[in-house]
């Protein structure tokens, strides 16, 4: 496994194909204003449990370092939960997820607030899965 408090290119999930499935209906949502996370168990070609990427529609942040902030922000909050939901999700299923985690309001977020819902989302996966 990668570093605790990292999050290396190997952990981020950029397979074209695989986002694909988790976007066309394959995958399973879990939904906290203002974050959604996608998911979906597959293979994948990384020894790690799950693999994520960030999303943020240009529909509710027109402007690129708006969208890149808000994409920093809870790539800053999902590093610093990762181990836990890592160890969720070795101890309860041991297999391996895509995931997407998407931001969906047109309001600046907070890093607390971000953490707040990211580690609501992240025990309701737990829950889920096992």
């Amino acid at each position: 496994m990668a570093g605790l408090y990292t999050l290396s290119k190997n952990e981020r999930l950029a397979s074209r194909k695989l986002i694909d499935k988790i976007f066309n209906r394959e995958g399973e949502m879990i939904s906290k204003f203002p974050l959604s996370f996608i998911f979906l168990k597959h293979e994948l070609n990384a020894s790690l449990p799950a693999q994520v990427m960030f999303s943020v529609p240009t529909r509710k942040f027109k402007k690129a370092h708006d969208r890149n902030r808000v994409k920093r922000l809870m790539k800053e909050s999902y590093r610093l939960q990762k181990h836990s939901f890592y160890q969720s999700i070795i101890t309860k299923s041991n297999k391996q997820y895509a995931c997407c985690l998407m931001y969906n309001s047109d309001v600046m977020p907070d890093l607390e607030s971000l953490n707040g819902k990211i580690q609501y989302i992240l025990n309701e996966f737990s829950s889920r899965i096992s």
